[in-house]
């Protein structure tokens, strides 16, 4: 168990628990290297994706939707592939009971991550860090899944029921980390976190790093029996949407956490850690360590940004699109006529049924055919029987045209 030199530091001071462990909740001041990220951050966030359509754009948000549950979920010991999230989607699950629940938890993740979006686009006013929205998260994530996964493990080796939205009431530890004891204590912090990292109540330069920070306090104060980390991973999702560098889904920067969790630990744990000395900060945390994570993390959406730039320019993009449409031609998978149609999509974002006829140079009744292979092989969707027509980016696809995404 880790333990709280921190807490020793509060008895000596008299304080309660819940007072002073969110302090220091942000860096005192700006380096040279933070302003640097800050501006890195905004700069690649605003050009991301600026070449695609924006219909092919948003084919792909979709499908980072899954890529981000598969991370997320990774993160969890979930060991589903790429297409076992897809078979979930299409309400195909594996007769294996755990890999069932796998799946179930894909699910649960990109619902409630759909709403949460659907919600922000909707309520403009609403206060992310709020520990409303917070308990409404951890709500939605567990009311999409079945009541008998409504448990998490002790380190004991029992269960203990998860209640949906209600925030904890009893010990916990974390590795080495021993968060706030009591509910009050929960609460407490959380009013704290609201305070330190509502974006009406920061400063332009101050909301880059909050945006790192918040994502370590939060798991600090590990206000749910369990589904902390969904929880605060979609936290930061959130604000990422608020500080408008999210580039309509684009990119996620839980992939770098994931692919190199030890370092993602070893950052967390370093943040962890009390005060050394008269100048590191004025609380009982230490404010070097946390600059420390906030670079880290910072650094990690830089990388991850500058990643999803390279698989997503346009003429690299079209160069490896071309490259598995030949290979399915070669392969006889696809007809010439639905190549035809697919390459039209990725720069006209969408396309119209009735059109096809004329793009192939068809009979109507060869068109509909075409649409038809489209779609059983669902290299296209529609959001209706005669909708128009636009990407849709299976897992097949997927490993092909965005190497080492997943």
């Amino acid at each position: 168990m880790r333990t709280s030199n921190a807490h020793f530091f509060m008895a000596i001071l008299g304080l309660p628990a819940y007072n002073v462990l969110m302090f220091p909740a942000l860096p005192s001041k700006m380096d040279s290297e933070l302003e640097g990220l800050r501006t890195d951050v905004i700069r690649l966030s605003a050009s991301l994706g600026s070449g695609l359509h924006p219909r092919v754009a948003q084919s792909i948000s979709e499908l980072m939707l899954a890529v981000n549950s598969f991370y997320t979920n990774a993160m969890e010991g979930n060991p589903s592939l790429l297409g076992d999230i897809e078979a979930a989607l299409a309400k195909k699950f594996s007769a294996d009971q755990s890999l069932r629940n796998y799946q179930l938890e894909h699910l649960a993740h990109i619902a409630t991550q759909k709403k949460m979006l659907a919600r922000l686009e909707r309520e403009k006013e609403l206060d992310i860090c709020s520990a409303d929205f917070l308990c409404w998260l951890h709500r939605e994530f567990y009311s999409e899944l079945p009541e008998e996964m409504h448990y998490a493990l002790t380190h004991e080796g029992g269960r203990v029921p998860v209640l949906p939205g209600e925030l904890r009431d009893r010990p916990a530890s974390v590795g080495r980390h021993i968060p706030p004891d009591a509910l009050d204590d929960v609460r407490g912090n959380l009013g704290r976190f609201h305070e330190a990292y509502s974006l009406s109540r920061l400063e332009e330069s101050m909301k880059m790093p909050a945006f790192a920070a918040s994502h370590h306090r939060l798991l600090w104060i590990h206000p749910f029996r369990d589904g902390n980390g969904r929880v605060a991973r979609l936290f930061t999702i959130a604000y990422q949407y608020r500080l408008n560098i999210g580039s309509h889904g684009l990119w996620t920067v839980t992939r770098a956490f994931a692919r190199n969790r030890s370092e993602y630990d070893r950052h967390l744990a370093l943040a962890d850690q009390p005060r050394r000395y008269d100048f590191d900060g004025r609380g009982p945390l230490s404010e070097e360590n946390l600059v420390t994570f906030c670079k880290y993390f910072l650094r990690a959406c830089v990388d991850q940004l500058q990643f999803m730039e390279s698989i997503l320019e346009l003429h690299y993009l079209e160069r490896r699109f071309k490259q598995y449409l030949a290979i399915q031609r070669s392969q006889k998978a696809m007809s010439k006529q639905a190549v035809t149609v697919l390459e039209a999509l990725l720069f006209r974002g969408e396309i119209e049924r009735g059109d096809v006829q004329s793009i192939c140079k068809v009979q109507r009744r060869r068109a509909t055919g075409i649409i038809n292979e489209l779609l059983d092989n669902r290299l296209v969707s529609s959001s209706s029987a005669h909708g128009s027509l636009r990407l849709s980016f299976t897992s097949d696809v997927t490993l092909h045209l965005f190497p080492k995404l997943v």
